[in-house]
């Protein structure tokens, strides 16, 4: 998991600043240092680490279930890429229902904080589902 965690930050770096590879992966190990990481797994910090794990996964779960019911579900595994990047397409703007079905997941998880991911899936799949089935300000997004 080590690699997985930095080599993306250092590629960041040599982008952003150009730095070769070598420098990069060292500076990016310093920083990496300096966050203390073996603080979160101390006794005092744990709980509030899997506070702060739960609660994210409170919105990790409901926008899980939007993308799932979105492309397998509402698009039937199709998508116009050429509209995705056109600015004036039928993606453009704000999905209200994806906007509405992600608050209502994550309170619906946020009210079970220890299984939250899982709580959440259904509601917010379900909410959008029907949002982008009967919503009349969605549908523009379900071409």
């Amino acid at each position: 998991n080590v690699l997985n965690n930095v080599v993306p930050p250092t590629y960041i770096l040599m982008d952003v600043f150009k730095l070769p590879f070598k420098p990069a992966t060292i500076i990016v190990g310093l920083l990496a240092f300096a966050t203390f990481p073996w603080k979160l797994v101390n006794e005092e910090s744990a709980a509030g680490l899997q506070v702060f794990v739960q609660t994210y996964s409170a919105f990790l779960g409901p926008i899980f279930a939007i993308l799932v019911v979105d492309y397998y579900i509402i698009r039937k595994r199709t998508l116009n890429l050429d509209q995705l990047y056109d600015a004036l397409g039928p993606y453009k703007g704000f999905n209200y229902a994806a906007l509405i079905a992600t608050t209502i997941g994550a309170v619906v998880a946020l009210t079970f904080s220890t299984v939250s991911w899982y709580a959440s899936l259904i509601p917010a799949g379900v909410t959008y589902y029907l949002l982008m089935k009967h919503w009349a300000p969605c549908q523009r997004f379900r071409q």
